[in-house]
Order: C-alpha cells, then structure tokens, then sequence
C-alpha cells in the first residue's frame, strides 16, 4: 500500500495537502474560517479528485489562505505521487498567441514553486510575465512547481506569459510535459549553445502542438545565453528556428563561467554580441536582470546603457523595477517631435522627387529615416499598450 503523502507548506498563500490512499474517502479541510472557506475547498478538491481515474483516500488539506488554483495544484501533485501512473490534468481553455515582435520592453521573472510570490503576479505591468522552474527552484521542489505553473496559466488570462524551464538534458522534458497542457505564450530555454538546442526544443513543441490541436509554430522561444560558448554561437542560435522570437542575456552566469567581474567592460562583448546576432535574426534581444533592487540609479544607468546599444528590454526580478525600464525604453516627447519632421520632410522630398533631405542645414540618409520611423513606431506601440 502507498505510504501517506504531504505536499504544500504552512507558508502564506499556501496550503499542506495529505493524502492517505489507505484510508476510506474523506476530504477534511482545517482553517482558520472554516463558516466561510470550508465548503469552497471541499468543493475545488472534489472536483479536482474527479478529474482521476483512480485517488480513492482520504484528503486532508490545511489551509493558509491558498487560491483554489493552488489548491488544486497541491491535490493534484499529492495524488500523482502516491499514484505515478495516473494521468496528469489537462486544463480546459485556450490562450491566444501573441505576434513574434510583441512590445518586450520588461520580461518579469517569478519563482514557480511560491504561491505568494505568484499572486496576482500579472498585474504589475511588465510586458511579459516569466514563470521559473529552473534556478528559483530546488531539485526537490520542481515536481510540485511544474504542477503548480500548469494550474497558474489555466487560471490567468495573461497579456503575455513564458515559462523557464529546465535545460532539456535535466528536468526540461518533464517540465513540458506538464506546462504545454496550459498553453504558455513560450518558453524559455536556459544555457542554451548551440543552433542543436533550439531545434531540440522546437522539434519537441512541434510534436506537443500536434498532439493537443495547438495551431504549430505558435509557441515562442527564447534563448538565454549564459555560457561562452553561448555568446560564441549566439548567431546561430539565434536563426536556429522561426520559432525563436528573442535572445537573451544571463551575466551572472556568464561573468561565473568566464571567472570576470560583474563590470560593464566585461559585459561589452557579449552584449554587442547577443544584440549583432538577434539584429541579423530580425528578433528582438533582450538584457541580464539588475539584481541591486535598492540601487535604482545603477539600474537606471545600465537600463539607458544597454538601450543604447541596442537591446530592446531588460529581465526584472522586482515589480518596483518595471516602471523606470519602462520610461527609458519610451521615445521621449522630443525625440517623437523630432521623428515626425524627419518622416514629413521624406515623404515631402519623395512627393516632389527629390532625393536629398535636409532639416536645418542637415542632410538626413537612410539610416537615420529608419530610426525615425522606427522611434514612432515604438510610441504608437506603447500607446495600444496603455489602452
């Protein structure tokens, strides 16, 4: 007979689950309100018990204020592991997929195995929301965090929502497996070195899309490149696949793996690098996280450093972080002023057939047009963005 299992913790947010398989069925809830949250729960967990051919036992579950979706993640994780060959959950729903090129400005990570941490997580404004199996989370805990990630993307509807998972040679088929069920907007493939990684996981996303009737190819990647060999390869992982829509920058690995210093002259090269690749890709490249949160003028120096050299977002480990990346990646008022009396005059010299163009004595070339169409692209972007 299974012995007894407890998944969950006593943490806020969070609830301990109990399974005992031997004992009759019984589902027994322990709150703290029990007039007011008792019948709520009994009826997430029958429901959830229902979705299984086979979890006859008693459910214990001790409440300390957990979402009905985390609720269900504990139940369901508690059942699998007394019963390893049950069927994993589907969730019900559909996520609609978003265009390869999608504003980026903020991608804002969020360890998968804390339920309070993960509460209302999509509301802080960042442009896209990544949920985290790999580093934040302990061998021990990412059986229960990839169960619990699936339960988060069928419950919110996100703007736009990626999960990291696990190098594809660890955990990172498991994570899939069980993620893919809910339909994330992409993946994030950690470490990646090589073009052989991407198509192993876009080959692997094919077959997932196929088997659930996901429109194929409609699941992003991206790239994070954190190794030497990465940044040395960062070209050709970049192309790997149409479906690669970013490639982005982990220095904390990188500065580990190369023994430098966290220093913006040992960032250059593979900065200028990962941008160059993703420039030549036509994707869009994406900075390390700023991980002083009490330094915002150094997250501000660094977020105008690496705009300037061409990245187009930034990774955030913190909601208060969002609002300054924001600011520096919008076109100010000046430089949309000045963009607009570019593209004008263009248009003008081109009605007239004539092919210089000058604003106040300075000729303006092709280059510089395009950066100008491009700056009020940007601004009507993040204008539809803000509604």
């Amino acid at each position: 007979m299974t012995d007894d299992i407890s998944v969950g913790s006593d943490n806020k947010g969070d609830c301990r689950v109990t399974f005992l398989p031997a004992a009759p069925p019984e589902v027994e809830v322990k709150t703290g309100s029990p007039e007011l949250f008792r019948a709520g729960i009994e009826e997430v967990v029958t429901e959830t018990l229902s979705l299984f051919d086979r979890a006859t036992g008693k459910i214990v579950v001790e409440d300390q204020g957990a979402l009905d979706y985390v609720i269900a993640a504990r139940v369901e994780t508690a059942v699998r592991a007394a019963y390893p060959d049950v069927s994993p959950i589907t969730p019900g729903g559909a996520r609609t997929p978003t265009p390869r090129d999608r504003l980026r400005r903020t991608r804002l990570y969020a360890p998968g195995n804390n339920p309070r941490l993960l509460v209302g997580i999509e509301l802080h404004g960042a442009d896209c929301v990544l949920l985290d199996l790999e580093d934040s989370v302990p061998p021990a805990e990412k059986f229960a965090a990839r169960i619990l990630v699936k339960h988060l993307l069928a419950t919110i509807d996100f703007p736009e929502v990626w999960v990291r998972i696990n190098p594809l040679t660890t955990y990172g088929m498991d994570d899939l497996a069980e993620v893919m069920r809910a339909r994330p907007h992409g993946i994030c493939l950690p470490k990646a070195e090589s073009a052989a990684d991407v198509t192993a996981l876009a080959a692997e996303l094919a077959r997932i899309e196929a088997a659930y009737g996901y429109n194929p190819g409609t699941t992003w990647i991206m790239a994070i490149i954190e190794t030497s060999n990465g940044v040395l390869h960062a070209a050709e992982i970049a192309a790997a696949d149409p479906r690669v829509a970013v490639i982005a920058f982990g220095a904390e690995d990188y500065t580990r793996d190369i023994g430098a210093r966290r220093t913006r002259d040992a960032l250059l090269y593979p900065r200028s690098r990962i941008v160059a690749a993703a420039a030549a890709a036509e994707i869009q490249a994406s900075d390390t996280v700023y991980a002083n949160l009490e330094d915002e003028a150094g997250l501000i120096a660094e977020t105008e450093h690496i705009r300037d050299l061409g990245f187009v977002g930034k990774g955030v480990i913190n909601p208060r972080q969002i609002g300054p990346i924001h600011r520096i990646f919008a076109p100010t008022a000046e430089e949309i002023a000045e963009a607009v009396k570019i593209v004008a005059a263009a248009k003008d010299a081109e009605e007239r057939g004539i092919g210089a163009i000058a604003i106040g004595g300075k000729m303006i070339d092709k280059p510089v047009l395009v950066r100008a169409q491009r700056t009020l692209q940007l601004a009507e972007r993040i204008k539809e963005e803000l509604g």
